[in-house]
């Protein structure tokens, strides 16, 4: 994992038997893992460029309801005082009668536990956006079942903190989950993008035929500072023909998915549309389309061939094409006093 993970560190739950993996990024992110139980991890977390540490408890409960007695007990048995406390992660559990939607009904015995355990806490559920529902069963039909079980809790502290603080839950392209995005900072820009030959335009239909009639045009230059100025006029025909036809191939691929993920939210929105679950295929087909030639865009930037294919590594794929800028960027120094700074808006 190490070598898979450059510039990363990680903990794998023994006693959750592998089922609850942290990752952070060690330049900028110290954990300590405080408790780990087969159903939850509790971690302190200091993030470079905070004031403070944070609490964030990970829960990966299990599928009964007398299976997560456990869970409720390891949670209740934490104590986090006069520090931001999130929890968060798949509890395979419901809070409210209205976190499911097909199948059978929520019964009161399903939320007993769940709801005493929370109101013993004092925790409040995030504000959340995005999905209404975290899990289906992505069956056709009538058969079609979602269900609100993965959830963020916060206490009083981690609003005081972060007030502007949200969930963002969307669905994922190869799991049954959503996954959780928690906010509060925007987001930078990436920057401009370099010109670069990408293999994937070879499979576009024309590709040929507009690279012949570029290279038979006439030029007076021979020799090699003819074949130069020919590679120098192609590349602006190719400039042009990636715009046409391919535009950004990252943010086609994010509006294939996205366009995926709202297939399935409104899918879920009614479970027996025949109709609601083609257009949910047929979103699925362009998104696999948009992801097969953004996944060669990365791996040609990021130089990784070996990987097999059928896997989402765009993740992975990213880590390599930033690894040496995030490794040269600098993130903490040592001032004058001796003291090591932080503060992003005093680092250079």
């Amino acid at each position: 994992m190490v070598n898979l993970y450059c510039g990363w560190d990680y903990y794998i739950s023994r006693n959750s038997e592998g089922r609850i993996l942290v990752l952070w990024r060690k330049s900028f992110t110290k954990v300590q893992v405080l408790f780990d139980h087969h159903q939850l991890m509790h971690c302190s977390i200091k993030i470079s460029g905070m004031p403070m540490e944070y609490i964030v408890t990970f829960v990966y409960g299990l599928n009964t309801v007398e299976e997560r007695l456990e869970l409720w007990r390891g949670l209740s048995s934490l104590h986090v005082i006069n520090r931001p406390w999130l929890i968060m992660g798949d509890f395979n559990a419901v809070f409210n009668f209205d976190d499911r939607v097909g199948g059978r009904s929520i019964s009161s015995a399903e939320l007993v536990d769940s709801n005493a355990w929370l109101a013993m806490s004092h925790l409040v559920s995030i504000k959340r956006i995005g999905s209404n529902f975290t899990w289906s069963n992505k069956q056709d039909g009538e058969d079609r079942i979602y269900s609100r079980i993965d959830h963020v809790f916060i206490n009083e502290d981690w609003i005081d903190e972060l007030p502007n603080s949200i969930a963002e839950f969307h669905w994922e392209a190869y799991s049954d989950h959503c996954f959780c995005l928690i906010k509060s900072l925007k987001m930078g820009s990436l920057g401009i993008k370099p010109f670069r030959f990408f293999n994937f335009w070879t499979t576009q239909k024309g590709f040929k035929e507009v690279v012949r009639e570029n290279w038979n045009k006439p030029l007076v230059t021979r020799g090699l500072l003819g074949v130069t100025r020919k590679l120098l006029r192609l590349k602006h025909v190719l400039r042009l023909f990636n715009r046409r036809e391919f535009g950004d191939v990252e943010q086609r691929y994010h509006q294939a998915k996205g366009d995926y993920q709202l297939a399935l939210t409104r899918a879920q929105a009614a479970p027996s549309d025949l109709v609601a679950q083609e257009a949910e295929k047929s979103a699925a087909l362009l998104y696999q389309e948009n992801a097969e030639r953004y996944r060669s865009y990365l791996i040609q930037r990021s130089k990784i061939t070996w990987l097999q294919k059928g896997d989402d590594n765009n993740a992975y794929f990213h880590a390599c094409i930033k690894k040496r800028r995030e490794e040269n960027r600098i993130v903490s120094f040592l001032n004058e006093r001796g003291e090591i700074v932080e503060d992003y808006g005093a680092v250079v």
